[in-house]
């Protein structure tokens, strides 16, 4: 069997054909994978600044936290001791309550006897006054 020149030029021709168009289409591929790697780069780039202000903002915030928390830490202290020196003087005056209340029923019972000794001053009432 034999093949016709003209057909063997023919698929030469068209393997040239295909593979100029090939070539093309790879330069053409090429040139635009390298155009959206430069944008990808250029995107990667725009989210690296943003993760890179979220974590400078993240400190930031982590800082203001640890500062509160340290205040809250001081005042917590601060209320702790004037919780313990308001205790102290609770226990100091409830101590203090029965010496006060003894000087108290002191203080009536001389008074009961200044009455006493104010009315045997003033001798009994006259008997009209009484009536």
């Amino acid at each position: 069997m034999l093949v016709n020149p003209d057909v063997i030029g023919v698929i030469i021709a068209l393997a040239a054909f295909a593979a100029s168009v090939l070539g093309v289409v790879g330069r053409m591929i090429g040139r635009q994978t390298k155009a959206l790697e430069v944008r990808f780069d250029r995107i990667d780039a725009r989210f690296e600044k943003v993760d890179q202000r979220f974590e400078t903002m993240e400190a930031t915030i982590e800082r203001r936290f640890e500062k509160v928390d340290e205040r809250f830490t001081a005042m917590e202290a601060r209320f702790e001791r004037r919780f313990e020196k308001i205790e102290a003087e609770f226990q100091r005056v409830h101590a203090e309550f029965p010496f006060v209340h003894a000087e108290i029923a002191d203080v009536r019972e001389r008074v009961v006897q200044v009455e006493i000794g104010v009315a045997r001053l003033e001798g009994p009432l006259p008997r009209l006054q009484r009536i």
